[in-house]
């Protein structure tokens, strides 16, 4: 590294593997880019990069994740041809290319967004990020990308992927049922798994009820991408109180319904109360107004049990959560299930009080 010792070097190289595992990452970095680095450090889950070209963000890309990066550097073109929003866009390799290989993994780079994280709850925030979230689906009408990938578009497929889904928490129940040696988690799964399946049956019939794909795909209008991450840590707070969206890794397309369900369903967890999803709801429409059917199939995807789908998934299927956390685990996530139970009951009442729209009941959840 240009200025320092060569002691200086070997240890910031060794302070590199450490975090990393990767023996000569700064020269696979100038070999790839063409840029000579100067300082790492980790933050929040990447690597802050400083260089002889400014500052960037190196992020390690899991399996699969690929496909997910070149549709960002094609959706962050199409939108900086708007004056819409920016989002940030993975750095081409001297070839061209959107991820390097190094000995261990492989890693995308991206321009360093300076700011802070702040907490949501305080001030107007909720509704400064929905109106980011407004301009960012707004830009995104009319993407039309050049990648195809069933895994990366759900527009207008959601009833054979809900499905699909419930197919799978099937054969999680078949597979706790017929464990040779119970765990404790099988043991809780077993004893909860009516309630999940009696979920997946209630939003698949009311998105049915909606008018089924038909309808998702009658609005796609507003916006043909979502984020699908949101959360207080991927929100950087810039100058001037200036919203910027990162971590796009789970990035796909889809209407904009679902990327508010999800928003509003973790105002709500994180604060247990109506008042930011009035927030959100009120400014996203200062920039992009829903359309009616929006706000039921809005209700469909709350309904889905997501969160609880991922967490099955990750013991059960991908096996990534160890035997002996896997029933703390399920335990947390049914809990956060259970309570969003209150703004199931109330969110129709209450899209009727506050936007004059009317969309179905669920009756056992009247009661």
């Amino acid at each position: 590294m240009e200025g320092e010792t060569g002691v200086e070097a070997m240890s910031e190289s060794a302070t590199l593997q450490q975090w990393t595992g990767e023996p000569r990452l700064p020269e696979v970095i100038h070999h790839h880019y063409g840029i000579k680095l100067k300082e790492a450090r980790p933050v929040g889950g990447v690597l802050r990069l400083k260089t002889d070209q400014g500052t960037y963000g190196l992020k390690r890309v899991h399996e699969r994740e690929e496909l997910r990066w070149k549709l960002l550097r094609e959706l962050a073109e199409h939108i900086s041809e708007t004056e819409w929003i920016r989002i940030p866009s993975p750095v081409l390799t001297r070839h061209q290319g959107i991820t390097v290989a190094g000995r261990r993994r492989k890693y995308v780079l991206l321009p360093w967004i300076e700011g802070e994280v702040k907490d949501l709850r305080n001030g107007n925030r909720w509704a400064q990020v929905a109106r980011v979230l407004a301009r960012f689906h707004s830009a995104s009408k009319g993407f039309s990308p050049s990648i195809r990938s069933r895994g990366l578009s759900h527009t207008g497929k959601w009833e054979p992927i809900w499905q699909d889904l419930t197919q799978q928490v099937h054969m999680f129940k078949l597979a706790a049922d017929l464990s040779a040696e119970p765990e404790p988690v099988d043991h809780l799964w077993l004893r909860q798994c009516s309630y999940i399946e009696g979920m997946l049956e209630t939003a698949l019939r009311y998105l049915q009820k909606m008018g089924g794909d038909e309808v998702v795909r009658s609005t796609r209008g507003g916006g043909e991408a979502c984020h699908c991450n949101l959360h207080r840590r991927n929100l950087i707070w810039g100058n001037g109180d200036e919203v910027h969206l990162i971590d796009w890794n789970r990035l796909i397309l889809d209407v904009r319904s679902r990327e508010l369900a999800r928003f509003l369903l973790y105002a709500y967890g994180r604060t247990g109360s109506l008042e930011p999803i009035t927030a959100i709801l009120k400014a996203y429409q200062e920039t992009a107004p829903l359309e009616e059917a929006e706000y039921g199939l809005i209700y469909a995807q709350l309904l889905f049990p997501h969160r609880l789908l991922r967490s099955l998934s990750r013991i059960y299927r991908e096996q990534k959560i160890p035997s002996h956390l896997a029933e703390g685990h399920l335990s947390s996530t049914l809990g956060q299930e259970e309570k969003k139970e209150g703004l199931l009951r109330e969110f129709p009442e209450w899209i009727q009080r506050e936007f004059n729209v009317s969309i179905p009941r669920v009756d056992w959840l009247r009661k």
